[in-house]
């Protein structure tokens, strides 16, 4: 089904439900289409009811399946409409969906029962929900994406669309097959329309829910699809979210969200610092246990400290060089790189020693040489040494040969004088500038 198809139908299908959703016969049978094909009806009575919005479907074959039979089902259920279902799907679709019917019986999902649940507040309450339970919760669409919740929806010329981001539900996948993703609670809201059905136990911890009930997960729609995805790589896979569940109003949501993303961010340079899952971080890691280190005496987490003295160069800086200038994969020994690294900019410093050592901040008032955009220049350098065996009197040299006095017009030329973050342009120069000459 192409994307344009798939506009279309959903075009169509908004203009038909509009027409016969107050019917309750032609809802009845649209639900008889899909019980008789051993489907749950759930999906298809929230998108006729208009809880769940078309503008959430995409062209996936999930989606589409789900578009063709609610397509037939309506065809039955009015006799005569404007869908032509072959118009939309292709002929292999079409083929293979017409019949289609699912072996076993759908699953029952309601009541959903909540086991060790605590009361935070009189309409919010904490648990937590494995793996498993919550991909069954996703392949049975009872958790209905509300755009008036979302943080992000995405305007598009085709209308309103889910803010999916593929290679961030890619990346949570992978840490949670690897076993390194925390466990963060995913929030869901049942909205409070008066027609939901809540209880709370609160002598045995248990909260359920009810089929009248309609679910908007609010936070964690990527790690809710990236759960399914882990899942259907590994069925068995040992993990646990956190649940924060919530029984709100879309506007107090609203209000929830706000909160939450008022509270102070981690910087995202902080973030790049910490993330292991890559291999230059993990350089970084290596270089900072090694106590004794003189690069890992002067590498610090933030630019700011840079700029308040506390530190020569950021871990960002040195790690972007590494992944410029070192091939990274999965042969790579970590441990001896970051070895190398150590050894190399130990020896540097000590040609320097006032510079990096003595009296580092004075000297940056007269001398570029300890500017922490250098350092691009010195990882880049030390990548051309590696296994160099006369690599102490080659970098001897070709420090020598460089003006590292701040009025150097080859400094302003560059851009490295204006403090700001340092530009794919500036780092080639730097890099090109240690490495010329060096064999």
């Amino acid at each position: 089904m192409t994307k344009e198809k798939l506009n279309q139908l959903k075009e169509t299908l908004k203009f038909v439900l509009d027409e016969v959703s107050h019917v309750k016969e032609i809802k009845q049978e649209v639900g008889k289409e899909f019980i008789a094909r051993n489907l749950s009806a759930y999906r298809a009575m929230n998108v006729f009811m208009g809880i769940e919005s078309l503008d959430t479907l995409t062209n996936s074959e999930d989606d589409a399946r789900f578009l063709f039979i609610l397509s037939v089902g309506l065809n039955n259920a009015i006799g005569e409409s404007n869908l032509e279902v072959e118009e939309y799907f292709t002929k292999l679709e079409y083929n293979k969906w017409i019949n289609y019917r699912e072996e076993e019986e759908p699953e029952n999902i309601f009541p959903l029962v909540f086991e060790d649940t605590i009361q935070l507040a009189d309409n919010i309450w904490q648990t937590k929900i494995s793996a498993q339970s919550l991909e069954m919760l996703d392949r049975n669409n009872v958790f209905v994406y509300n755009f008036l919740t979302q943080r992000h929806p995405k305007v598009t010329s085709a209308g309103v669309q889910i803010d999916f981001d593929k290679q961030k539900a890619f990346e949570i996948k992978q840490r949670m097959l690897k076993d390194v993703q925390f466990p963060d609670h995913i929030k869901i809201n049942i909205l409070h329309n008066f027609q939901e059905q809540i209880h709370y136990d609160d002598r045995k911890h248990m909260l359920t829910i009810g089929e009248n009930s309609i679910i908007n997960t609010f936070d964690g729609h990527h790690r809710k699809v990236a759960n399914s995805l882990a899942i259907a790589e590994n069925p068995e896979l040992d993990f646990t979210w956190g649940l924060i569940i919530t029984n709100m109003s879309e506007s107090e949501a609203r209000d929830y969200m706000l909160q939450i993303n008022k509270q102070k961010p981690i910087k995202y340079e902080q973030i790049k610092a910490w993330d292991m899952d890559r291999k230059e971080s993990l350089v970084i890691s290596v270089i900072s246990d090694d106590k004794i280190s003189r690069l890992n005496k002067v590498m610090v987490e933030q630019k700011a400290e840079v700029r308040n003295n506390k530190g020569l160069t950021t871990k960002n800086i040195i790690a972007e060089a590494i992944r410029d200038n070192y091939q990274l994969d999965d042969t790579t020994d970590i441990r001896a790189l970051g070895n190398w690294i150590v050894e190399f900019t130990d020896n540097l410093m000590s040609l320097y020693p006032e510079a990096f050592i003595t009296d580092p901040y004075a000297i940056k008032e007269s001398s570029v040489v300890n500017d922490e955009n250098i350092f691009y220049g010195y990882i880049a350098l030390s990548a051309k040494l590696q296994n160099n065996p006369e690599w102490k009197e080659m970098l001897k040299n070709k420090m020598g040969t460089i003006d590292f006095t701040r009025n150097n017009p080859l400094w302003k030329q560059m851009g490295l004088v204006r403090k700001k973050n340092a530009n794919k342009a500036l780092k080639n120069k730097l890099y090109e500038l240690f490495t010329e000459g060096v064999q």
